[in-house]
């Protein structure tokens, strides 16, 4: 299998969440005391998940600014995406063929506009053998950068897939 198959499929299998209601509170919050918080990112990023198990691009876009970025693979621009309709499309194309997606965070550590939040997704994804859907999980760091309206203008993902269902160690997430 060459690297630009396998970095395909790996990209398949998905990389990347509550309808926009739920970001509403923490977007107010954000207005109202002038600085990104904790709670802020945990409340954006339990939609993000929620919107990857429902496959739900039309919430995932509404997290984000309209010109936001969304760099799915950093430094490689077809895997860059700029505006609300590329990012869409890239959900729409990415979730195709997932099913039985979990999700969960961990402690986002905040400064200024800016936060990194870690991801632990673990999902059925396309075979790329005659032997059916595999589970597969996602280990992922997104450094994201907010709006003051509490919507995402870059998010920028680091990841790592391990074949299987696994379970996070003791600890992770955790910002202490």
């Amino acid at each position: 299998m060459t690297s630009r198959t396998h970095r395909r499929t790996l990209l398949r299998a998905g990389l990347a969440a509550l309808p926009l209601a739920a970001v509403a509170p923490a977007a107010r919050a954000t207005e109202r005391t002038g600085r990104l918080t904790v709670a802020d990112v945990s409340h954006w990023t339990d939609a993000y998940l929620e919107a990857w198990r429902t496959k739900n691009d039309k919430t995932a876009v509404q997290l984000f600014t309209p010109g936001a970025v969304y760099e799915a693979v950093p430094g490689v621009p077809e895997q860059t995406f700029r505006g609300r309709a590329a990012i869409g499309r890239y959900w729409r194309d990415i979730t195709a063929g997932q099913s039985e997606m979990t999700g969960r965070h961990g402690t986002p550590v905040v400064t200024g506009d800016r936060a990194a939040v870690e991801l632990w997704v673990t999902l059925r994804a396309p075979a790329i053998n005659p032997d059916g859907d595999h589970w597969v999980t996602f280990l992922e760091t997104n450094i994201l950068l907010f709006a003051p309206d509490g919507r995402c203008r870059r998010n920028t993902e680091y990841w790592n897939l391990q074949m299987g269902r696994l379970e996070p160690p003791q600890g992770w997430g955790t910002a202490a």
